[in-house]
């Protein structure tokens, strides 16, 4: 089948791109802009790709289906053609897994406002390694697998991200109400997507469609210390599993230990009485929990045969993702755009390099981060930094966040409002002797900042050291 990607250039979409071509479809695609990594992704697996929109060059490739990205809506010169000239069917990305991927298989769904990524790549690598041969789609780039899709076979577990958003401009319904979840992870559920979902009550109500597609012979694998979770959780037609640090969990995590080389921590299974002790390469309290769900849910598909080892796992680009370590500099790059993930991000790299000076920059970028939804919430996200920059927001809308009245109201450390690109040029040069950590905070590229100033330090850092 000839396939046409329109938004290619997202993780997701062009993932299953990938996976679809190596599964002997021909694939080709389209996006406004599209970034590295995706951008070599796609270069690498040869697939062709469009920058910009062309409803004629659409209408002269003739695919056999139009899958549309959920970024994409009316007045796009494709998606117009498309709706207008009724001459190529069209669906949903969501849509065509179910159909094309996920069909009979067993689909184990990793949902929540934070850490789908990285607990999807976490159960992925844990079922890999105990010869599960999993498929999988993950919103980003694990380390530990040549790219974020792999069909795997037909009879194997499939692990995909299911988010909450919306699935195209004609299906609002969530992603994960497609996926058919036989096991459903539920990691956290907070206020996000705000311009879809109109308060926390919106977002369980969506959580709740994808609970009820759960079968009696399945399993919702849960974190219990979440009271917006235990609000709709139990149900009566399938298993619940709680996971958690309260004495009310199903499974508990006990004697948390963190370190700068990751986590350490009990997993106690209260339902079989049995334990394990679980070293983590990953740093920071929040992937303590996103590790211990997906050892639950790998120990439940194996039946309780599962074989743990996450010494070996690498983690995800741009999520806590180290990409220079030399001369007492440190860049670490991080998808956090929520007020929680940030928090919790920055706590988990000040724990990591607890004697560094921590330089922040944030961009916001996502439709909530750049709205007035988290004005006040934001204040005291960035608890631990020692000087943040704050960018421009990417998107501006009616009800905007107002960058220059949030670095007004932090006083717990230095502020500043900058542009991106006198940002790129201001950071090379506060290159220092000293120890320094600089995160970067952006669910986009963040304009290559980060790759900018480690090249910078690459050249100059030895230089300046002798």
């Amino acid at each position: 089948m000839k396939l046409y990607f329109l938004g290619i250039g997202g993780t997701a979409m062009g993932n299953l791109a990938i996976m679809l071509q190596e599964q002997g479809h021909h694939v080709c695609g389209s996006d406004q802009k599209i970034y590295a990594p995706m951008r070599n992704l796609l270069l690498e697996h040869s697939i062709e790709s469009f920058e910009g929109y062309s409803s004629l060059r659409l209408a002269q490739l003739n695919p056999d289906l139009v899958v549309i990205g959920n970024a994409l809506s009316r007045g796009n010169e494709e998606v117009e053609w498309l709706v207008a000239e009724k001459k190529i069917p069209y669906c949903s990305f969501p849509e065509l897994v179910r159909r094309e991927v996920i069909a009979q298989r067993d689909s184990i769904v990793v949902s929540g406002t934070h850490g789908k990524t990285t607990t999807a790549a976490l159960l992925a690598h844990l079922l890999a390694i105990n010869h599960c041969l999993p498929g999988y789609l993950i919103g980003g780039v694990p380390l530990n697998f040549p790219s974020g899709a792999n069909y795997g076979t037909p009879t194997s577990p499939f692990v995909i991200e299911g988010d909450e958003y919306d699935s195209a401009f004609f299906d609002k319904r969530s992603k994960f109400v497609h996926y058919a979840p036989k096991i459903f992870i539920i990691n956290n559920i907070e206020l996000d997507h705000i311009d879809i979902f109109r308060d926390i009550k919106d977002i369980q109500r969506a959580f709740s469609h994808g609970i009820k597609l759960v079968p009696g012979n399945g399993c919702i694998i849960a974190n219990g210390d979440s009271e917006v979770i235990r609000e709709i959780l139990p149900v009566g037609w399938t298993q619940t599993i709680f996971v958690g640090k309260g004495n009310h969990n199903d499974f508990l995590i006990k004697e948390e230990k963190l370190t700068p080389q990751g986590a350490t921590f009990k997993l106690i299974d209260r339902i079989h009485w049995e334990q394990w002790i679980i070293k983590s390469p990953l740093f920071g309290s929040h992937n303590v929990r996103n590790a211990a769900l997906a050892i639950v849910a790998a120990q439940y598909y194996l039946n309780g045969r599962l074989r743990i080892n996450l010494e070996h796992f690498k983690g995800v680009k741009k999520r806590q993702e180290v990409i220079y370590n030399e001369n007492d500099l440190v860049i670490v790059e991080d998808f956090a755009h929520h007020p929680t993930a940030i928090k919790e991000t920055i706590l988990a790299v000040k724990q990591a390099f607890p004697d560094y000076k921590l330089i922040t920059a944030f961009e916001p970028r996502s439709n909530t981060s750049c709205s007035s939804c988290f004005q006040e919430t934001f204040i005291d996200a960035f608890h631990g930094s020692d000087e943040l920059y704050i960018a421009e927001v990417f998107k501006k809308n009616s009800k905007v966040l107002d960058v220059n009245q949030l670095a007004q109201a932090i006083h717990y450390c230095a502020v500043k409002v900058i542009d991106a690109p006198t940002l790129k040029s201001f950071f090379s040069r506060k290159i220092r002797s000293e120890k320094q950590v600089f995160l970067f905070l952006s669910n986009g590229n963040f304009y290559d900042i980060a790759e900018h100033l480690k090249t910078t330090a690459t050249l100059s850092l030895p230089s300046f050291k002798n």
